[in-house]
């Protein structure tokens, strides 16, 4: 598997925007104007621009074709880092820490606040294309699920319950994943090791649960099964999880940091990650196999992956099937002209023999000289 197949987007600890190359081990980065860690990324619809937050509260519009910042979102309302993105038909939503939520679209803004209590912040935001919503969640911050156009939340999760000593689970939601599937359906990982998975039509309480633990989640991402996810921990593994019954499938452990962001391919078993330990890697999904292993030389925080298209060949390409369809229309073609080339003897096997027959007639002469030479002496 090689990496040039695809255009990997890698935001970092110090706001540079790493990029890979059509070149195996080649690298590009940009910096901004000022050092504040990327927390967020995200694409327009045509995967052309690309939206970046950062922990200073900032947003920043980067053109993939020209390799280059365009325009910084300003008028967003709210206080605190950017702690997501998300692109949704021609808006783009901006969550900030303090619990605001833009709906940017390039003239206007709009905002509406989520009433955090005292000790909540908001963590994770995502969105739901196929519903016009989006899911939140954060530190002491059940998930709740938003809509737009209202402004008003239409689930609240309810809370785990009590544990054996009968204290209440708490839940620090850390990331929030929508199923392509079926747009009812949510999962989000937390802080506590928990692994949950919503049916907002069913109940308020999660339908499927996986608990872990020793781990603490910090991500997660969707893969192309049904039902299936895959979570990254603080302590430097990964794990596919099968949601139909919360059971975990495989742990990728080549690790040594915490997984800071997932990304799997759609269609192929590839998985892209980032880790703490500076590191881009690609997976195998099925065979657990690390086909990939890049160093990036700085702390990598977000990631995005698309696949990359090399418009030279396709220009050359789309010129080739032009020129043949030139040819296969070309019916009036001239019937004597074609005729004189049916008739035409084939030369190309003669002409090689007779090539090969001098060659060997040229060695026997230069044979019997030495062989001369060689008798008077």
């Amino acid at each position: 598997m090689e990496l040039t197949r695809f255009n990997c987007y890698i935001g970092t600890a110090r706001g540079f925007l790493l990029s890979t190359t059509d070149k195996p081990t080649g690298i590009r980065h940009v910096k901004p104007d000022f050092i504040s860690e990327v927390t967020a990324l995200t694409f327009d619809t045509e995967r052309k621009k690309i939206f970046i937050g950062y922990k200073n509260g900032c947003v920043h519009i980067f053109d993939s074709i020209e390799n280059t910042y365009i325009q910084e979102v300003t008028s967003l309302f709210g206080k605190g880092s950017t702690v997501g993105l998300s692109y949704l038909k021609t808006s783009l939503i901006v969550g900030k820490s303090d619990g605001i939520i833009n709906i940017w679209n390039g003239n206007s803004n709009n905002h509406f606040g989520l009433n955090l209590g005292e000790n909540e912040t908001l963590n994770s935001i995502s969105c739901n294309d196929n519903r016009n919503c989006i899911g939140t969640g954060g530190e002491h911050n059940d998930f709740k699920i938003w809509d737009i156009e209202m402004q008003k939340c239409i689930f609240k999760a309810k809370s785990l319950g009590h544990d054996s000593f009968n204290l209440p689970i708490p839940t620090s939601v850390r990331g929030i994943m929508f199923s392509s599937e079926d747009p009812h359906l949510s999962y989000c990982c937390t802080k506590e090791g928990h692994v949950l998975l919503y049916d907002d039509r069913a109940q308020r309480r999660p339908v499927v649960k996986f608990l872990e633990t020793k781990a603490s989640y910090t991500t997660i991402a969707s893969t192309y099964r049904e039902r299936q996810c895959l979570v990254g921990t603080t302590r430097g593994y990964m794990q596919l999880l099968d949601m139909k019954v919360g059971k975990c499938m495989k742990t990728f452990t080549t690790f040594a940091g915490s997984v800071t962001d997932i990304v799997c391919d759609p269609i192929e078993p590839y998985v892209f990650s980032t880790s703490l330990d500076r590191h881009l890697r690609v997976h195998h999904l099925e065979t657990k196999e690390l086909l990939q292993k890049t160093y990036m030389k700085v702390n990598l925080t977000t990631l995005l992956v698309t696949p990359a298209v090399k418009e030279e060949k396709k220009e050359q390409d789309e010129k080739d099937n032009s020129n043949s369809l030139n040819i296969e229309d070309g019916v009036d073609l001239d019937e004597e002209y074609e005729t004189i080339f049916q008739n035409m003897e084939v030369v190309g096997e003669e002409m090689k023999k007779k090539k090969n027959k001098r060659h060997i007639e040229e060695c026997n002469k230069k044979a019997v000289k030495r062989h001369k030479v060689k008798n008077k002496h």
